[in-house]
C-alpha cells in the first residue's frame, strides 16, 4: 500500500516550511578507520559563511547538538572573522570542527583570530596540505585533504587528519598508510578490494529469515532457523535489549524476542542484521550506520507526508535495502525477487521509480553536497530545507545509535 494521496512526494508541512528560511543543508558521515561514524560534516548550499547565522538553531532547535552524542561536527568556514563572538558563544565550540582555507591558515595576519577561535574551544582544520616549507598557524589541530596528499611535515598537529573525498578501499588504504583517521567519501558503496566478511552461509541464513519473516512464516519455524547460527542470536539478543528499540522488558529467550518484538520489530531487526554480519573483529560495518540512516529518513519523511503504517514500512524497508547490492556484491534484482516484496519497493529498489522510488532518490542526493537538483525537488514536494535537515539529524542519530548497540 502506499502512501495516501502519494504523501511521500507532497507536502510535510507546507505552513512551517513558509515560515523557516534556512539554506539547504546536507550531512555526510565521516568514520574512523573501524569504519565507526567519528563526525558529521555539515555542507551549505549557500557557501560556508552564508549559513553561518543558521548553526545555533541547527545545533539546538534542531537538534545536531544532541544528536552527535559526542560525535564532532565539521564546519566548513571561509572567513573566520565573520565568526562573531556573539555567534561563536552559542555554538557548542567543544563539538565543532572548523574547516578553514588552506591559505587562511597559512597566513601569518590571521593568527590573532584563529587563536581566538582555538581559545573558544574550536578544532581547527586546514581544508589542504600545505606545500613544504609552507608554515600553518600555530593554532591548527589538523588537516583534510580530498586526495589524501603525503603529511610529511605535519607531525607536530594532533590530527586526526581527515581525507575528505574517498571514492573508494584502495584510495582508503592508500589514506590510512599516510596517516589520515578520518574517512569521508562514497568509499563504503564501493567494496571492491575491501577483504569480505561475510560468508556465503551466513549470507544465505539472513535472506531465508528475511524471506520467511516477510511472508509470515510460523515463530517456531523462524526460531529454528535463528538457531543455527550462534552470531546471528547473539546479535538478536544484544540488540533487542538495547536501547534503540526502547522495550521494557529483558529478553532472554529466542522465543520471547519473537514475541515481544512483533513482526514489524523483529522484521527490522533482521534487515539491520544484514549489514551487522559484514564486518570484522573489532571493527563497525561500513554499510550498516549508512543504511539504517537511509531507511530512517525515508520512514520519516513518509511519515510526516502522511503516510500510515504500512506506507512507513515499506519507506523503511526501501531504504534498508537500498544497499543489498553493495553488500553482498550481487545485482539488486537476485536478492529481492525472491523475497516477495510489495511492488512498490521493487520498483522503488529496481527502477526508483513510483513515489517511494522518488523519495529514495531524495534521500540518496542527503549523502551528497547540496545541489541545485535536490533543491528543485524539495521545492516541487513542498520539503522545507529546515524540515530536510531535521529529518536528516533525526535519522544520523539513530544511526549512530544503532551503530552502537551493534
Amino acid at each position: 500500500m502506499g502512501c495516501p494521496n502519494d504523501p511521500c512526494t507532497g507536502p510535510v508541512n507546507p505552513s512551517a516550511a513558509a515560515a523557516e528560511q534556512l539554506p539547504l543543508f546536507t550531512l555526510a558521515p565521516v568514520a574512523d578507520t573501524r569504519h565507526a561514524w567519528a563526525a558529521l560534516s555539515l555542507h551549505s548550499e549557500a557557501g560556508a559563511d552564508l549559513g553561518l547565522a543558521a548553526l545555533p538553531r541547527i545545533f539546538g532547535e534542531l537538534g545536531l547538538g544532541e544528536a552527535l552524542g559526542g560525535l564532532a561536527a565539521v564546519v566548513a568556514l571561509d572567513d573566520p572573522g565573520r565568526l562573531d563572538p556573539d555567534l561563536a558563544a552559542a555554538l557548542p565550540a567543544a563539538s565543532i570542527v572548523l574547516l578553514l582555507p588552506l591559505a587562511r591558515c597559512a597566513d601569518p595576519s590571521l593568527e590573532a583570530p584563529l587563536q581566538q577561535l582555538r581559545r573558544r574551544g574550536f578544532r581547527l582544520m586546514a581544508d589542504g596540505v600545505p606545500a613544504p616549507g609552507v608554515l600553518l598557524a600555530s593554532s591548527l589541530s589538523a588537516v583534510a585533504s580530498a586526495t589524501a596528499a603525503p603529511l610529511a611535515g605535519l607531525d607536530a598537529l594532533p590530527g586526526p587528519h581527515l581525507a575528505s573525498a574517498v571514492a573508494d578501499y584502495t584510495q582508503w588504504e592508500r589514506g590510512k598508510k599516510a596517516g589520515y583517521r578520518w574517512f569521508a567519501g562514497d568509499y563504503p558503496l564501493r567494496p571492491q578490494g575491501q577483504k569480505k566478511q561475510q560468508h556465503g552461509s551466513s549470507r544465505n541464513l539472513l535472506l531465508r529469515l528475511l524471506a520467511m519473516v516477510t511472508s509470515d512464516a510460523e515463530s517456531r519455524d523462524i526460531e529454528a532457523l535463528l538457531k543455527q547460527d550462534p552470531s546471528l542470536s547473539y546479535h538478536l539478543l544484544k540488540l533487542v535489549n538495547s536501547v534503540s528499540f526502547s522495550l521494557t522488558a529483558t529478553i532472554t529467550s529466542f522465543a520471547y524476542a519473537i514475541t515481544i518484538l512483533g513482526r514489524r520489530q523483529l522484521q527490522r531487526w533482521l534487515q539491520l542484521l544484514l549489514y551487522a554480519q559484514q564486518r570484522g573483529v573489532d571493527e563497525a560495518s561500513p554499510l550498516l550506520a549508512r543504511a539504517a540512516r537511509r531507511a530512517a529518513m525515508m520512514e520519516a519523511l513518509c511519515e510526516a507526508a502522511g503516510g500510515d503504517k504500512e506506507a512507513q514500512d515499506h519507506a523503511f524497508m526501501s531504504g534498508m535495502f537500498s544497499l543489498l547490492d553493495t553488500l553482498f556484491s550481487m545485482p539488486l534484482e537476485q536478492i529481492v525477487t525472491p523475497l516477495h516484496l510489495a511492488e512498490e519497493i521493487e520498483e522503488a529498489l529496481l527502477a526508483h521509480a513510483g513515489s517511494l522510488g522518488r523519495l529514495l532518490s531524495l534521500v540518496v542526493r542527503a549523502e551528497a553536497m547540496p545541489s541545485p537538483a535536490l533543491a528543485a525537488d524539495l521545492e516541487s514536494m513542498l520539503v522545507s530545507p529546515a524540515d530536510y535537515l531535521r529529518t536528516q539529524i533525526r535519522a544520523s542519530a539513530w544511526a549512530i545509535q544503532v551503530s552502537r548497540d551493534l
